[in-house]
C-alpha cells in the first residue's frame, strides 16, 4: 500500500499556547481520516496523519502553527507540498482571538485565502479538496480540469 502522509503543526500541551484554529483543524483532519481512509485503501493509498507538536512557541515560529502539508514518496510526491501550494491559495497572518504565547502576547494565526474566503481553521471542504487534488495528481490526473498544465501527467 502506498502511504500518503498529511502533516499538521500544532502547539504541544506543554507549550502553554492554545490555538483554537489549530484544535479545530485537527478535529477536522481526524474526521477526514476516519471517513476517507477506507475509501482510499481501495486505490492502494494508506493515509497517515502526523501531528507535529511545537514545544516552544515564539513570535519567530508561531507562523508554523496550523501548517498542513502532504508528502507521499511512494506516490511520486517526493517533496512536501503545502496546502496553499496544492490549492493555489495565499497565506496571510490574521489576528486570532484567544491565540497567545505563554507570556500572554497575542500572535497572528496562519490564514488560508482561497476562493474568495479566508480560513484560520481549515474546514472539511478545504481539506478534502486538497486531499482529492493530491490523490488525483498521484494517479496521473491533476484534478484541476486542465491536464495541459499538470506536471504530474504532462498533459496526457
Amino acid at each position: 500500500m502506498n502511504k500518503l502522509i498529511i502533516r499538521h503543526f500544532t502547539p504541544s500541551a506543554d507549550s502553554g499556547v492554545r490555538c483554537a484554529p489549530c484544535e479545530e483543524t485537527s478535529r477536522y483532519l481526524h474526521s477526514m481520516m476516519e471517513s476517507l481512509a477506507p475509501k482510499l485503501a481501495g486505490l492502494d493509498i494508506q493515509l497517515a496523519l502526523q501531528s507535529l507538536e511545537v514545544h516552544t512557541v515564539t513570535e519567530a515560529n508561531c507562523g508554523k502553527l496550523n501548517y498542513v502539508s502532504f508528502l507521499g514518496p511512494e506516490l511520486g510526491i517526493e517533496a512536501e507540498r503545502s496546502i496553499e501550494e496544492i490549492l493555489d491559495a495565499s497565506i496571510s497572518f490574521e489576528r486570532c482571538e484567544g491565540c497567545s504565547l505563554p507570556d500572554g502576547t497575542p500572535f497572528p494565526v496562519r490564514t488560508l485565502n482561497t476562493g474568495g474566503s479566508s480560513f484560520q481553521a481549515l474546514p472539511p471542504g478545504v481539506l478534502s479538496d486538497a486531499l482529492i487534488r493530491v490523490v488525483f495528481s498521484s494517479l496521473g490526473s491533476c484534478g484541476k480540469g486542465d491536464c495541459a498544465s499538470c506536471a504530474g501527467c504532462g498533459g496526457e
